[in-house]
């Protein structure tokens, strides 16, 4: 119950705002283009609450699925007649049509940007750890200059260091041509360690923070790891019979076994047992690294923030990277579809991954907001009657005919949209969305259960 609260909490937010972000794009384009607008819906199915100010009906349907903007004149009569007006959509000249259909799209676009501009000024969060070397090899740079295993790195140039990414963050502030100098702490003992210009890039790229145990910080919905019942704390001993002592170790074997099945001994509460998966190839690419879809535990975050002028630089790129990465799971998801169903998702499969950003924090749930405002984007623009790159597709045919097309043909095209769709409903949020959460149930229920706790009854005054 408490999963499906969360669910609830961290999902019905992000979908409405992308859905009414959407609809809101065309509502205000139709409503510019002089084209009734007779109900603008949040939801589909009966009304749930709503209201009418002048022509347009304003609600929130039963049915979270979605959204629609419903415009006079956007079908055929009943008769079989085209609709006749400027206001009316389909007899709309065709380069308003086409501005409608595509500012549903443009604006989940320009609010991915907005947010991701946003995630930069109030700072984007880094997996930390504490400030203490891991192994210092004894051919490096850095065991010349003296520095071992276990010591401390607590300054930099005079400036306070208090985490692990903060080493790299203030030695990156330095012009890289200056020389630094180091503060360490060993036991007791705080010594100096002057770098020259020419031994910081050896040095600095040679640190190894202590390394992670193997253990299950957490678990990505729908990856390998999650229908497999993995759970958080979880600790990996064995990875086809060869042992694991750190994350390296697991990440190496697991990497290397793309495509093929992988047995994992786990210990879970003092018990052990075994679980068999797949890990998945990511990038779609020959010898690509696999992955099952778990984190280490974190041991903290480092915040960087920026300002308005960097955060919108920042924000330009990493929405093109959200696209780029968009329309590349696309094409991973069409040209392998049975490998690849993992990447498509719902609505339930969208509140399991708000609920995961959320717990991480603030930035982690803005950027997933901004990532499915992008997922939204790429699918309405694909060319599928009733998709909005349906309309844009039948405008640019009335562009290049420079004639409208037929009733009969406009039907015929809706026919198909709707059994597309349909499909894509029945496999996506019918079928896919349910059976992850039900393998991951039946995984959990094999596993072994922490033994209850033997209850301690205080003796009794006679």
């Amino acid at each position: 119950m408490s999963d499906v609260l969360g669910w609830l909490g961290a999902g019905i937010p992000l979908l409405g705002l992308v859905i009414f972000v959407h609809e809101l794009g065309h509502f205000l384009a139709a409503k510019a283009r002089g084209v009734r607008v007779l109900r603008f819906s949040l939801g589909f199915g009966p009304k749930m609450i709503g209201f009418k100010r002048g022509e347009t009906e304003y609600q929130i349907s039963w049915v979270p699925l979605g959204g629609y903007v419903q415009m006079a004149g956007d079908s055929p009569g009943e008769d079989g007649s085209m609709p006749e007006g400027p206001d009316q959509f389909l007899s709309h000249p065709w380069p308003g049509r086409m501005l409608i259909a595509v500012s549903g799209p443009l604006a989940n676009l320009v609010t991915a940007f907005v947010i991701m501009v946003v995630v930069g000024m109030i700072g984007v969060s880094y997996p930390d750890a504490p400030n203490v070397l891991g192994a210092v090899p004894d051919t490096s740079v850095a065991h010349a200059r003296g520095l071992r295993e276990g010591d401390h790195v607590i300054g930099l140039n005079g400036t306070r260091v208090r985490s692990w990414v903060e080493i790299f963050v203030l030695n990156s502030r330095v012009d890289h041509t200056r020389p630094v100098e180091l503060k360490v702490r060993r036991a007791d003992r705080v010594f100096s360690v002057p770098l020259s210009a020419d031994q910081r890039e050896p040095l600095f790229s040679s640190l190894q923070r202590p390394a992670d145990p193997p253990l299950v910080g957490s678990v990505i919905t729908g990856m390998p790891a999650y229908k497999a019942g993995l759970k958080d704390g979880d600790r990996i001993v064995l990875v086809d019979g060869d042992s694991i002592a750190t994350w390296s170790d697991l990440r190496a074997h697991i990497g290397a076994r793309a495509d093929r099945p992988v047995h994992l001994r786990l210990s879970r509460g003092g018990d052990s047992f075994d679980v068999t998966l797949t890990p998945m190839n990511s990038t779609g690419r020959s010898g690509g690294p696999g992955q099952i879809g778990i984190e280490p535990p974190f041991h903290g975050f480092y915040v960087e923030r920026h300002s308005l002028l960097e955060s919108i630089d920042l924000g330009f790129h990493a929405t093109l990277a959200l696209v780029a990465n968009v329309y590349r799971g696309m094409w991973l998801t069409v040209s392998r579809p049975l490998y690849y169903r993992e990447y498509l998702g719902g609505p339930l499969f969208i509140a399991q991954a708000a609920n995961e950003a959320a717990r991480r924090g603030l930035d982690s749930y803005l950027q997933l907001l901004a990532m499915i405002n992008i997922a939204i984007m790429a699918f309405n623009l694909l060319p599928l009657p009733v998709l909005d790159g349906g309309h844009i597709l039948l405008a640019l045919l009335q562009a290049l005919r420079r004639q409208g097309i037929s009733v009969r043909t406009y039907l015929n095209f809706q026919r198909i949209g709707l059994i597309v769709l349909g499909t894509l409903f029945i496999l996506i949020v019918v079928v896919n969305d349910p059976w992850r959460v039900i393998q991951r149930q039946r995984a959990l229920e094999r596993a072994p259960r922490p033994a209850p706790r033997e209850k301690v009854v205080a003796p009794t005054a006679r």
